[in-house]
């Protein structure tokens, strides 16, 4: 597979994943939906937990891969970066 279609499917699931931890962390604070007028019903508290925290983890390990896959790129920027302060 090419760098740039793992890229973009890395980028893509990062970004999903972390859309599901938003969405769950923002069902947890059932007053943020009281104020934004969003009745969504019983949950089961448990399960929001479980999808919240997994979700999460998800979303850091597909982080770290995607640093991983960029470490060049970083590594490079930021010796430019303290190379150009020096002057």
């Amino acid at each position: 597979m090419k760098k740039n279609t793992i890229n973009y499917i890395v980028d893509w699931v990062a970004f999903l994943f972390f859309l599901i931890t938003l969405i769950t962390g923002l069902m947890r604070f059932s007053v943020i939906l009281s104020f934004i007028i969003i009745n969504i019903g019983p949950i089961d508290v448990n399960l929001l937990n479980f999808v919240h925290r997994w979700s999460g983890a998800i979303m850091g390990v597909m982080i770290l891969i995607h640093v991983i896959l960029h470490w060049r790129w970083v590594k490079n920027n930021t010796k430019s970066l303290f190379r150009s302060k020096k002057k």
